[in-house]
């Protein structure tokens, strides 16, 4: 009998991230009294959402340009976006925000599958705020988890994180959220097991920079980030946040994407996972609301979790390791 064909190799990831990115030099507003007046407000607030999607799928870069801890919006201002396709960063478009500070810019549709930076420029004052695309093949293995009350100790962490960008100028130093023992070893165990972990947050989309700092500092692995877009999506409760989480899962399966285990602690973390078709056996909850619907119950730390995670066999993936 002649043996079977062999099976066709994996598409290798590509890693297109960590280049040195150098701002296009500084234009003139189109509406200087408007615009001064926007950053007048404070620094730059400036919000990218990061890509998950397919090979090939329609995908679109959205960002919306703000300023101080109000994020009032930039309106009608001249914006480029750029993009790290492994051959350092190139202009991709160049477009104006909307009436809200926001723009949309399709993703190139010939990217293959990897991970590949992205920085958004306002051209009127050379503010920068980074991004990421993630082309990922169908059948990809995720891990989601929440942020406030599930890698930080309390949802509470978040209002201490605001309140001290707003009275930053009157008290001593900046609030770091505190992080559970173990979330971010949780994370790398994750990733070393080979899941794409993504990090689904109701946290409203001006807190992206900070959000973006928090994990890197923390040291947690690194993965797509999806944040509230709006204000009613980051309303508590099943109407807002609940109905935003259950929504953004629901359509990475519709894309093809796997999301095998979850993390969290609220009950809207537990609605929007159980309605989005994660078992509960692969859900857990840390905190009080641990074992609700049947989910797996965390309490006080995720180091027990962690460990064993990192004594798990290896995930398969559709693609091989990421290489630049």
């Amino acid at each position: 009998t002649p043996a079977p064909p062999p099976a066709p190799p994996l598409p290798a990831l590509r890693r297109c991230v960590g280049s040195t990115f150098t701002p296009a030099p500084v234009e003139p507003w189109l509406h200087p009294g408007r615009a001064r007046a926007r950053a007048a407000l404070g620094p730059a607030n400036h919000a990218v959402q990061d890509v998950l999607a397919a090979p090939g799928a329609p995908a679109t870069i959205r960002a919306k340009l703000a300023y101080g801890a109000a994020s009032k919006d930039l309106e009608r201002e001249r914006v480029r976006v750029f993009l790290d396709a492994c051959s350092g960063f190139r202009p991709i478009a160049e477009l104006r925000t909307d009436g809200e500070g926001r723009i949309a810019v399709p993703v190139p549709a010939t990217l293959a599958p990897g991970v590949y930076d992205v920085r958004v420029e306002v051209l009127g004052d050379g503010s920068v705020a980074p991004g990421r695309v993630w082309i990922l093949p169908r059948g990809t293995r995720l891990a989601v988890t929440d942020i406030d009350g599930t890698l930080t100790t309390g949802d509470e962490e978040m209002v201490k994180d605001v309140v001290g960008d707003v009275f930053r100028p009157m008290v001593a130093g900046a609030h770091v959220p505190a992080a559970y023992p173990g979330a971010a070893a949780l994370t790398n165990a994750l990733a070393a097991r080979g899941y794409v972990v993504l990090f689904l947050t109701g946290r409203p989309h001006w807190l992206a920079g900070k959000t973006r700092e928090w994990l890197s500092s923390g040291g947690f692995a690194a993965g797509p980030l999806h944040l509230a877009d709006s204000s009613a999506e980051a309303v508590p409760g099943a109407r807002g946040v609940g109905a935003f989480k259950r929504a953004y899962l629901r359509s990475l399966a519709a894309a093809g994407f796997a999301v095998e285990e979850a993390y969290g602690n609220a009950p809207t973390d537990v609605a929007a996972y159980a309605g989005a078709g994660i078992p509960a056996a692969a859900t857990w909850i840390i905190g009080p609301n641990g074992g609700s619907g049947g989910t797996q119950a965390v309490s006080a730390s995720w180091e027990p979790r962690a460990a064993a995670v990192a004594a798990m066999p290896p995930v398969a993936q559709p693609f091989a390791p990421a290489s630049r």
